[in-house]
């Protein structure tokens, strides 16, 4: 009961504080368009960009109030390239097998807000371990990578 009692008394005074649950958009913005990332890795990693694509809009629609709209019925669109997919061997057996790598994911962004008539352009990367020796796949590494792409990309549209 006392820690209900002081929970009332303390958060209250945080309401008009400008602290807020969640991701925030911009001023004015309210649909967000993301079309599906442009692929150009090298050798291309197939479904990479329909991968990131789908997790930064499962981003958008669980952390952030913004409505997901077609391109072109937007406020804001977010624009992306798959520019690099890595893997990187950091540490190898007696035998030349892998035994610790490192996942990489590069990715170049355009964010075009129309309702202020502004267009930023980013570059986000994202760097995974990897342990073989563990048991760990590279697919496991990529998912990871991915999900936390998503994740940045999403806060890049927020520090705007």
């Amino acid at each position: 009961m006392t820690t209900l009692l002081l929970f009332c008394v303390l958060l209250p005074p945080t309401w008009g504080c400008g602290y807020r649950l969640g991701v925030q958009a911009p001023p004015g913005v309210y649909r967000i368009a993301v079309p599906t990332f442009t692929n150009q890795t090298f050798p291309l990693r197939r479904d990479i960009d329909t991968e990131l694509t789908s997790s930064l809009r499962r981003e958008i629609q669980g952390r952030t109030a913004l409505r997901l709209v077609a391109d072109g019925d937007s406020d804001m669109t977010v624009y992306g390239w798959v520019r690099e997919f890595r893997e990187r061997v950091l540490a190898e057996g007696e035998l030349d097998e892998k035994l610790e790598s490192m996942v990489s994911i590069r990715i170049d962004l355009r964010i075009e807000d129309y309702v202020n008539g502004t267009v930023r352009e980013e570059t986000v990367v994202e760097n995974q371990p990897l342990s073989t020796s563990r048991g760990e796949s590279i697919d496991a590494a990529r998912g990871r990578a991915v999900d936390n792409l998503a994740e940045k990309i999403l806060l890049k549209v927020e520090s705007w």
